[in-house]
Order: structure tokens, then C-alpha cells, then sequence
């Protein structure tokens, strides 16, 4: 189904979907929907599960804001639900972030690495405090900081572009929360943002997905078979970061059990107010 398609099919009443959580890739995803049993659904025109306790609703929108944009527009529309969460990895760009650390976003920047402009994006309500949050997080063992999270418009290499951005209280690099923060402060939803570090402050992503990135988000098998062809000692750094991933994901999972019954009660609270226009 396309999304044109999905955009007419999405028709949920307010409240059918307390908690909509968007994310760009099935690795960063798939430990929580097997910690849940999430059962799929068909008919959105995305990767998308549902699980009980929530409702809730896991969506795949793809890499990069127009993507996350166009899930998010279908979605929020469709099902109009009190919480948006963006859900994924995250790069550090200064030191005091481990991997597997999990960031809670507080402000929300866009940065262009062509004009290497830092801008200031929307700043939603959480749908909880977030040193709350956080101490619920740090309380079940998980590493936890508030944070300022930047998206780019491509996956960039971290050496070069960094001086703009190290002035911010612990900034995380992804390619999508600023487009679902300013849709979620447009709709008038409270909005949270979760990323866990996957690479850490002066470690750059491989060369072959930041092309990818340029090239809209597509990593094909094919692109990561040339890139280690070319250099077999390229094994060792694709292992690096498929093993932080899978940490990451993990970590991402467990934040999500601890943190889901407070969402769910600020959910709860926010559907018993009047609805906002959107």
C-alpha cells in the first residue's frame, strides 16, 4: 500500500492510539516488539505493530525528516494520539555519552552540514518531566542524560562538523526528531524523544552509509559489499557498529518497559482534555 494510500485507509477515532512511537529501522525496533509480542499490521502502508497495554503503535517511517514527516502527518491525522515519541540511535558528538547511553531530548536544533548553519527547531512539551524520566531510567539501571538533539540532512562525518554543535548540553546527532518535534508542537501533542548512543564522541559512521545517506537513506547490501571490498580490514569496523547497534536496540527496549507504564498515565490524563485543532 502506498502512503497515499494509507493516508485515506488511517481513519482511527481520537484515543484508538494512546502512544505513536516512530522509528526509521527494524534493528532499532525489533527487541522491544519481542519483549511486547506486537502483532503487525497491514493496512498503514508502513512497517507498523500494535501492542496491550496502550494502545500503542510502532511505525518504520524510513531514514531522514521527510520520511519521518510523511509517516508522521499520515499518522497523527489518522489516529490522533495525546503522545508522539521518535525512537531510534543516535551519534554523540561531545564526550560524557557511552555507548548505550539513552538520551532524553529537552531542545531540538536542525543543522545543515552544507552552510554549516545550527538553528534552533520546536520545543514541545514532554509528556512527562524529564528528570523524571530519567530517574525512572537511571532507577532500573539504564545510563540516562537530558539532552539537545540535532538533526541533520544527511549522516555526517563528525571531525568536520563538530565546532558548531559542542556548545550545546550534550548533543546527539539523528536524521528525523526535528521534523516529528515541530509536527508534534503544530498539533499540539506532548512529545518525547528517546536515542541511544550507537557511536560515541570522535568515532565516525562508516563511509558507506554516510553515501547512503546522501543518497535518501537507502543502505543496500550491495553499497556495504563494495565499501568492505575495498579494504577487508573495513570487517572489523562493520562488526564495531553492528555490535553497538545491537546494544543500543537492547537498551532502547528495556527504556521503553520502564518508561511505558508513565507514558501511558500521561496519556490517559491527556486524552480526559479537550482535543486541540489541528
Amino acid at each position: 500500500m502506498s502512503s497515499t494510500s494509507a493516508a485515506r485507509g488511517v481513519g482511527g477515532a481520537a484515543g484508538a492510539v494512546r502512544i505513536l512511537i516512530l522509528a526509521a529501522l527494524p534493528l532499532e525496533v525489533r527487541p522491544f516488539l519481542r519483549r511486547v509480542k506486537a502483532s503487525p499490521r497491514q493496512d498503514l502502508g508502513w512497517p507498523a505493530w500494535e501492542w496491550q497495554p496502550g494502545p500503542g503503535l510502532m511505525v518504520l517511517s524510513g531514514m531522514g525528516e521527510a520520511a519521518a514527516r510523511r509517516a508522521g502527518e499520515t499518522l497523527v491525522r489518522g489516529f490522533r494520539p495525546p503522545i508522539l515519541v521518535s525512537l531510534g540511535f543516535g551519534g554523540a558528538m561531545a564526550p560524557g555519552l557511552a555507548p548505550g547511553h539513552l538520551v532524553l531530548g529537552e531542545t531540538f536544533w536542525r543543522y545543515n552540514p552544507d552552510t554549516r548553519e545550527l538553528k534552533a527547531g520546536a520545543s514541545p512539551a514532554p509528556p512527562r518531566p524529564l528528570p523524571l524520566l530519567r530517574g525512572a531510567l537511571q532507577a532500573a539501571g539504564l545510563p540516562a542524560a537530558i539532552g539537545s538533539l540535532v538533526t541533520t540532512t544527511r549522516i555526517i562525518h563528525k571531525a568536520r562538523h563538530g565546532p558548531p554543535l559542542l556548545g550545546l548540553p550534550h548533543p546527539v546527532l539523528d536524521l528525523e526528531t526535528g521534523a516529528l518535534a515541530e509536527l508534534a508542537a503544530a498539533q499540539g501533542l506532548a512529545f518525547l524523544s528517546l536515542r541511544a548512543i550507537t557511536d560515541v564522541a570522535g568515532e565516525e559512521i562508516p563511509e558507506f552509509l554516510r553515501q547512503a545517506g546522501d543518497q535518501g537513506g537507502s543502505v543496500g547490501v550491495a553499497a556495504a559489499l563494495r565499501w568492505l571490498a575495498a579494504d577487508l580490514r573495513r570487517i572489523e569496523d562493520h562488526l564495531h557498529l553492528w555490535r553497538r547497534s545491537r546494544g543500543a536496540a537492547s537498551r532502547l527496549a528495556g527504556a521503553l518497559t520502564v518508561l511505558w507504564p508513565l507514558l501511558l498515565a500521561a496519556g490517559r490524563e491527556l486524552e480526559d482534555q479537550p482535543a486541540q485543532e489541528g
